[in-house]
């Protein structure tokens, strides 16, 4: 099975414009469980982008890495967020730092940039598919937006994954793409890092669940 340059890149901008509304999403979120369901589809829509262009380039490392980005980053993530969710406790609605209006009007002004930027490459564009570039430059610079905007940990951990999906993104649309050992290992460093943060949000809960039964006991 092969696809046209033409028809991959009309389908990798359009996966593009995808990535770029789920990233609004995650941004207007106003509840954890929708952002974490927005970068959820957000690994979706970059898992299709990895099989558009394992069919387009006939290189079977980007079929892997669209296996594995849907199983752990559209599943597997998403699924060990919304348990810590549960399993915390914790307010379900975002508390943002900076007001959602004023991130979306930075959120906008870093699209227009980065696509004007992208129009002065030059021959760098050549090596990429599509708009890519600007679109994963985006994507990195929002994912960051929502780590310095949000207060709470897995609201800023899912501004990490947007931020690693942007990078994800441009790397497989680069002609030659990325070794496949590099991708699996970035993968594995974000798993590693959600597991991490998922076992220190529980622990400092038991640990405050304890100081208050002491306390409640004291008081008894």
């Amino acid at each position: 099975m092969t696809m046209s340059v033409e028809l991959a890149t009309r389908l990798i901008d359009l996966l593009g414009a995808l990535l770029l509304f789920t990233m609004l999403l995650i941004l207007a979120a106003g509840q954890v469980f929708r952002a974490i369901s927005a970068v959820a589809a957000q690994a979706v829509f970059l898992g299709v982008a990895g099989a558009v262009l394992g069919v387009a380039t006939g290189n079977p490392d980007l079929w892997i890495i669209a296996g594995i980005t849907v199983v752990v980053k559209a599943i597997l993530l998403p699924w060990l967020l919304m348990r810590v969710v549960k399993r915390v406790g914790i307010s379900r609605e975002i508390e943002p730092v900076i007001p959602t209006n004023v991130t979306l009007v930075i959120a906008a002004g870093i699209v227009v940039l980065a696509f004007h930027l992208n129009t002065s490459l030059g021959a760098v564009r050549q090596a990429i598919t599509g708009n890519a570039l600007p679109v994963g430059v985006t994507l990195t610079l929002v994912g960051v937006l929502v780590m310095a905007s949000r207060r709470k940990a897995l609201v800023q951990m899912v501004g990490l994954f947007a931020s690693e999906n942007g990078i994800f993104f441009t790397a497989m649309a680069i002609s030659q793409g990325m070794p496949l050992i590099i991708e699996i290992g970035v993968i594995l460093d974000v798993v590693l890092g959600a597991l991490v943060m998922g076992i220190l949000v529980l622990r400092v809960r038991a640990s405050v669940d304890g100081d208050i039964a002491d306390l409640e006991s004291l008081r008894g």
